[in-house]
């Protein structure tokens, strides 16, 4: 019965590829009907033997023509709808380069997607190279304005946070930037000292902090462009890094270094490598002590971290007024008493 099943299958499938071969596409060219046809020509005939088919074609069919033959409404709009389909057929087949796509399109209608770009750069008269190139521009100017605008909302939020004002103001102190505001309070207004301040504390702020993650400052690099442009060089090291892990510890069996151990860690883990400065020195040791870039060390790690969650979950008293709450009928509930 499978089998039976599996050729029918493969049965409609084949029906299905051998109806689409051949068929014209109905938004290139002269849609589904074939402009040779429609102007009552053949590929072998010359183009000023088109030209004359059209012309003939054209005087019958023009709406002015059927009017003065005393057609009905409909069989004008019908003749006009004729006209313009001839004079479409004509536009593609009048022009040498033109009919030569159409004639290669009619060869091969299967090559959709190449039909598609040599019909449609002519039509619009736009290189699609370009609008490649301006789409991947657009892309790389969004990005890098994006990552800039969320770097800013970090440094930001670190200039208006008292703790890293405080340890910036200390910085400028101890570089001897930090100016009394009262010796210059005669020769500058309050304004200016308190733009100067944010300045001087932003500008400390950005050159200490190191900023991981979605907020770090963007790199020209990380770009679309960039990226595209170094496409071959990361490739290179993607395969130089695997041949070099290979031949090392599989081959030669040498130890882990300190950087291949971090990197083993984090993928154990399931983090990028870039997390690692976020964690603490303790945090960092304990990791190295109990080696977990071995596995089946980063699973019993992950397990007991996990089952040190739920327990510190439970014991929470947020968390257990959310759960009396939630037994009590939740957003569903309506009373005035307290919890």
């Amino acid at each position: 019965m499978k089998k039976k099943m599996k050729l029918y299958h493969l049965m409609f499938y084949a029906q299905i590829l051998s109806s689409c071969h051949g068929q014209l596409t109905a938004n290139l060219y002269c849609g589904e009907k074939n402009c040779y046809d429609l102007l009552e020509a053949s590929s072998d005939d010359s183009k000023s033997s088109i030209a004359k088919k059209y012309r003939k074609l054209a005087r019958h069919l023009h709406p002015d023509n059927l009017a003065r033959l005393g057609k009905s409404p409909d069989e004008i709009e019908e003749g006009t709808a004729k006209f313009m389909e001839i004079a479409n057929a004509y536009e593609i087949l009048k022009d040498e380069q033109s009919r030569e796509e159409y004639d290669y399109y009619l060869a091969h209608p299967e090559e959709y997607y190449y039909n598609y770009y040599r019909y449609y750069r002519r039509k619009v008269h736009v290189d699609v190279r370009y609008v490649i190139f301006g789409t991947i521009s657009v892309i790389s100017v969004f990005q890098y304005l994006s990552w800039m605008t969320s770097y800013n909302t970090a440094i930001n939020y670190m200039v208006h946070n008292s703790k890293y004002r405080l340890a910036a103001k200390e910085e400028a102190k101890s570089r001897g930037l930090w100016v009394d505001k009262k010796k210059q309070k005669r020769l500058k207004t309050k304004e200016e000292l308190k733009q100067e301040e944010e300045d001087l504390l932003r500008s400390i702020i950005e050159e200490k902090m190191d900023i991981r993650g979605g907020y770090q400052k963007p790199e020209i690099y990380d770009v679309l462009w960039m990226q595209l442009i170094l496409l071959p060089y990361s490739i290179y090291k993607y395969i130089h890094f695997y041949v070099r892990w290979y031949i090392v510890y599989n081959i030669k069996k040498q130890e882990y270094t300190d950087d291949d151990k971090i990197y083993l860690i984090c993928k154990n883990l399931g983090k990028k490598i870039i997390t690692w400065d976020l964690h603490d020195d303790k945090t960092k040791l304990e990791m190295f002590r109990r080696e977990i870039w071995i596995k089946e060390n980063a699973k019993e790690y992950i397990d007991e971290k996990t089952e040190e969650a739920k327990i510190k979950m439970a014991e929470d008293p947020k968390m257990k007024r959310y759960r009396r709450w939630m037994n009590k009928g939740g957003p569903g509930r309506i009373t005035f008493e307290d919890d």
